[in-house]
């Protein structure tokens, strides 16, 4: 999509990778209108939303990236007013991001107007003559360049070591850091719901097991970590929210992976074929919301009496820790057990990934209300889930004592 507005000297278009926009119009002098790009779901799924949620469930379309050029010769102060899917506007709540040469920042709240009941979010931003900025509804990276940071640290750091899986469906690879062989393993995972972006918070995780501390070094000689921080590069890439490049869900295919119902995304196969590899004791998948004032945060795990027997100890002192750290009170965080007994929590694929894998899988939804933020949101949820397998080996060795 471009957009050329030749009177104002502005151009916006969507012609740059991770990029998701549809038609774009002139409302007024300097205020234009861009309509979200839309996201098909397969039929079959969209079926299954129907039949469990009464068509709700999974959102989609909450993705927005448009890039706008100032081709005048003068600054220009203008309005973009993005329309916004009820499928996904509840997770578009401002902060919203401006991308200049220094990188991502917060376009300030009296420059953003989040209007709910109308489905928009305006954003106001000043473009300098000559000057090329993107505007976008979180603070995506590209795939390439998630991989390219992941690769580097690798180089520098003897922690870890660097490999990819995959390849997807438009041979882009979903690259993968691993410390260590260890007796206790957590895979930290990036959602495959591809407009979420946590690349940030989870390489962040893996520049602070390279710190020379005491704590560092206790967790890496007890506990393997394997980190994912991008798991459907395709769908980032083309701007969907949900799915890939072949309008697939990765994220709800492992039950048809694993019980042959229909062919699943190459996503979900190369991550699964991970899993059973790897086998972790536990695993965290890393959102990123952005939702209401006032919404913490959003963590949880499968409840542990849908497990095998052999897991149910192990998941207890894991889900005893995160709610002790996230759910004391006065916190309000939310607080979710995926229960796949259930038919709408069958979908998520949790009963084959503690029966087959034998993992244990927990989840946690930050709020990037800041780059800080959100990598301070996925450390903790790490160092919390590691200290209770640790804890859970120290209480095993006293009761074999």
């Amino acid at each position: 999509m471009t957009f050329e507005d030749p009177k104002n000297g502005i151009l916006i278009d969507s012609d740059f990778p991770c990029s998701s926009a549809g038609p774009v119009r002139v409302l007024d002098a300097g205020v234009y209108e861009v309509d979200y790009q839309r996201e098909e779901l397969p039929q079959w799924f969209q079926a299954v939303l129907d039949e469990l949620f009464e068509g709700r469930g999974v959102p989609k379309e909450y993705m927005a990236h448009v890039r706008v050029r100032n081709t005048g010769d003068a600054p220009r102060r203008i309005t973009l007013r993005f329309l916004l899917s009820d499928r996904g506007a509840s997770y578009m709540y401002p902060p919203w991001w401006v991308h200049r040469d220094g990188g991502w920042s917060w376009i300030p709240p009296e420059d953003t107007a989040y209007d709910d009941a109308n489905l928009t979010n305006d954003t106001t931003v000043d473009v300098n003559s000559g000057e090329s900025i993107r505007i976008a509804s979180a603070p995506y990276e590209a795939p390439d360049v998630v991989c390219e940071k992941a690769r580097r640290l690798a180089q520098r750091s003897p922690v870890w070591t660097y490999r990819e899986i995959g390849p997807t469906a438009q041979g882009r690879p979903i690259p993968v850091l691993e410390t260590g062989p260890r007796p206790l393993k957590v895979l930290v995972e990036a959602t495959m719901q591809s407009c979420e972006p946590v690349s940030w918070g989870i390489m962040h995780v893996a520049h602070w097991l390279t710190i020379p501390t005491m704590r560092a070094r206790r967790l890496l000689d007890r506990v393997q970590f394997c980190l994912l921080p991008i798991t459907n590069p395709d769908g980032v890439f083309q701007g969907h929210s949900v799915t890939n490049a072949a309008g697939e869900v990765p994220k709800f295919g492992i039950n048809d992976l694993v019980e042959g119902n229909r062919p699943a995304p190459r996503e979900t196969e190369a991550v699964w074929n991970y899993l059973l590899e790897l086998r972790p004791d536990a695993e965290i998948e890393v959102h990123a919301h952005f939702t209401r004032e006032g919404f913490t945060r959003s963590i949880g795990m499968q409840d542990r009496r849908s497990m095998p027997e052999a897991l149910r100890a192990k998941a207890a002192v894991i889900e005893d820790a995160l709610f002790a750290n996230f759910h004391a009170d006065p916190l309000d965080n939310r607080k979710v057990l995926i229960d796949p007994r259930k038919p709408e929590h069958n979908v998520y694929g949790d009963r084959h990934v503690s029966e087959k894998a034998g993992v244990i899988r927990t989840f946690l939804q930050a709020v990037p209300d800041s780059l800080e933020s959100h990598a301070a949101d996925v450390r903790e949820a790490v160092e919390t889930v590691s200290e209770a397998l640790i804890q859970w080996t120290s209480d095993r060795k006293q009761e074999d004592a």
